[in-house]
Order: structure tokens, then sequence, then C-alpha cells
């Protein structure tokens, strides 16, 4: 197969066109009242990454009971099968914060302590795009606190990635290991997930329960 797709590598966290070495797609239909059934695919793709030749296996599902606007990425809704990771679905995130959050994926495994500090910026990208754009980081964290976006566990969380952010930008003598650099990227996806993940989500579930009921109501009066 010689189709390429554009995603970022789970392994090496390059985002670039990735080999499509294989495809299965899944294809089932569901009876949703006499005369009309309804069609889900379900996906299945195994690429490889042209930079590190690293595998991953990629899920994306589509419908007939879904609008697509024009143009839309199939893929932004996709999830990661393989390898297993804590990372999120990055096209759920605004541009500025995926690109920062990108960033730190980059050198995760090249040099911690700027993966650190990019994790760090990554929060400055979400306060940013939520409105907290005065003082110092953990001034706009408090803001996002105390307006809701973020509840106040997720907030300690942030100060935490702050606090540490700020030891690795001043060249504090503090060693940063891959474990720490992992706890830090599960803070980060839990704040990008409560932030924007969870309400798209939601947004998607409301819709479907609203599908079901009108199907509910139509069949009764029938």
């Amino acid at each position: 197969m010689s189709e390429k797709v554009i995603l970022t590598c789970p392994h090496c966290g390059n985002t670039t066109p990735m080999d499509l070495l294989n495809k299965f797609e899944k294809v089932t239909t569901e009876e949703f009242y006499e005369g009309y059934e309804a069609q889900f695919n379900d996906i299945f793709e195994v690429f490889e990454c042209p930079v590190c030749q690293g595998f991953h296996l990629f899920h994306t599902h589509w419908n007939t009971e879904e609008a697509y606007y024009e143009g839309f990425n199939i893929y932004e809704e996709g999830k990661l099968l393989y390898p297993y990771t804590e990372r999120l679905n990055l096209y759920a995130l605004p541009k500025n914060v995926r690109g920062a959050y990108e960033s730190a994926l980059r050198v995760q495994n090249i040099d911690e302590a700027s993966c650190v500090i990019t994790l760090r910026r990554t929060l400055e990208m979400v306060c940013k795009d939520k409105g907290a754009t005065t003082g110092q980081l953990h001034q706009k964290l408090n803001h996002l606190q105390q307006t809701g976006v973020l509840p106040p566990l997720m907030g300690d969380i942030s100060k935490v990635i702050k606090d540490i952010g700020n030891m690795a930008a001043h060249g504090d003598q503090v060693t940063f290991n891959k474990y720490m650099v992992e706890s830090l990227f599960r803070f980060t996806n839990k704040i990008l997930e409560y932030v924007y993940i969870l309400p798209k989500e939601m947004k998607r579930i409301k819709f479907e329960l609203e599908q079901m009921t009108a199907e509910e109501t139509s069949e009764e009066a029938t």
C-alpha cells in the first residue's frame, strides 16, 4: 500500500506522513425502524513511521447517523490502539496547545529537562486559550481555578507541573528521569482531557441520547 496519512508518531513524537501497511474495515448495520438501516464502519490501520520505523495501530470510525462537515479529518476522532499509551487525542486540542504538547513529545526521549519546560509551556497555552493572560503562570492557573475552568485537584496538578517546569528552566540542580517525565505527561493529560476532551465527549453523548429519544417518540407515534 502506498497511501500515507499525516499522524504523530507515538514512539518518536514526529508529526509526518505515515506509511499505511495494512487496513481492515468492519462494517455493521443496525435497523433503527422498519425500512431503515444505519451503517457503522470501524477501520483499523497499521502505520509505520518513516523517521523511527516504529509501528502503531490506529482505529477510526464513521457512521451514517452523524453529519460530517466538508474537509472533516476522520483521524481527528481516531484512537491509538497500539502501542498502549496515556497520550490523548491531539486533534481534540486547540492548535497552539497541541503544538506545545507535540514539542514535548518530540524531546521526551532526548532531553528530560527540555520536555518538562515544554509541558509547562503547554499549561501557558491552556491559560491563554481560556482567557487567563495576565500575571505569572501561578496567577493564571489561580484564575482558571476561580472561574471553574479547572477544579481544585486539577489546579493543584497544574501547579506541580508549573513548579517542576520552573526548576528545569532556572537550571536547578535536579535530575529529571523518565519516570518523572511520564508522571508529568499523565498529569498534563488529565488537565487537557478535563478542559477539552470530556466536554466534546459529553456533547456527543447528549446528541446520541437526543437521537435515541427522538426515535422512540417516532416509534410510539406510529
